[in-house]
């Protein structure tokens, strides 16, 4: 997953990037906090251009949530993703469509019993909120390492779920999952 300081994909600037490859284990690599006793980053054009590969490479199976506004900011940041493979809202979306929330805190809770640390609880929130730079590197790793632990986790149950009926699946994979890029 990716972390911004906006919602609004045109404009968000990268503030880090989280990875998870095992259920459990998730990391975050901040390139962008600039908030007080913010420490020293890597520069996001040096991440990204060490993680352009693994990116670029379709036969590396990827996992999102949300996958479009990802992509979307990272084709921005100039890096292009191919191997874009799952994505546990639209397979929460296929699955249950009549289900009213699909953001992952809902999806955590309903799926895996668990309650995620939220973007409030790190930023704040009305007019009190703050910019994820401004959040500290601290709150954000486990904020945003727990996304993609999370996303990883989902996906262990939902892609069962989906795969189990045939008319779904083929939703899933043949309509909404080749959309994403778009």
């Amino acid at each position: 997953t990716r972390e911004t300081d906006a919602l609004d994909p045109l404009c968000a600037a990268l503030v880090g990037v989280s990875v998870a490859v095992e259920s459990g284990h998730a990391a975050y690599i901040p390139v962008g906090h600039d908030g007080p006793g913010a420490p020293a980053q890597l520069s996001r054009d040096e991440v990204l251009d060490a993680l352009r590969p693994l990116f670029a490479d379709p036969g590396k199976r990827k996992i999102g949530h949300h996958g479009k506004y990802d992509l979307h900011v990272l084709r921005c940041h100039g890096v292009e993703v191919r191997g874009y493979a799952e994505d546990t809202m639209l397979e929460s979306f296929v699955y249950n469509a009549g289900a009213s929330r699909h953001d992952m805190d809902s999806l955590a809770k309903r799926y895996l019993g668990m309650q995620t640390v939220t973007y409030e609880d790190v930023a704040g929130k009305g007019a009190k909120q703050i910019r994820f730079s401004q959040v500290s590197v601290e709150d954000a790793t486990r904020y945003a390492a727990e996304d993609a632990d999370v996303t990883l986790r989902l996906h262990g149950v939902l892609r069962p779920r989906v795969a189990a009926e045939p008319s779904l699946d083929r939703v899933y994979r043949e309509i909404e999952v080749p959309l994403v890029p778009v």
